[in-house]
């Protein structure tokens, strides 16, 4: 007869990564976590529909801060 293996005895369940929750742009761009940016400008360059706060600030950042959209100033 087979037995039921212990807790002990079973593997650990696979940590799966959690999703980024994504929000629509208009509502990052109110943001207390965007109010950094430049409004305006920043409109314009948050084109797609939604982002995750993490990809919004990435593009953000690398515009206003230097990056490579204003050769690298």
């Amino acid at each position: 007869m087979a037995r039921k293996p212990k807790e002990a005895e079973r593997p650990p369940e696979p940590v799966r990564a959690q999703e980024e929750t994504r929000y629509p742009a208009a509502g990052l761009l109110n943001s207390k976590s965007l109010s950094g940016y430049q409004r305006d400008f920043a409109k314009v360059l948050l084109t797609e529909r939604d982002y995750t706060l993490q990809e919004a600030k990435a593009i953000l950042d690398n515009y206003f801060k230097g990056g490579k959209a204003n050769g690298g100033r």
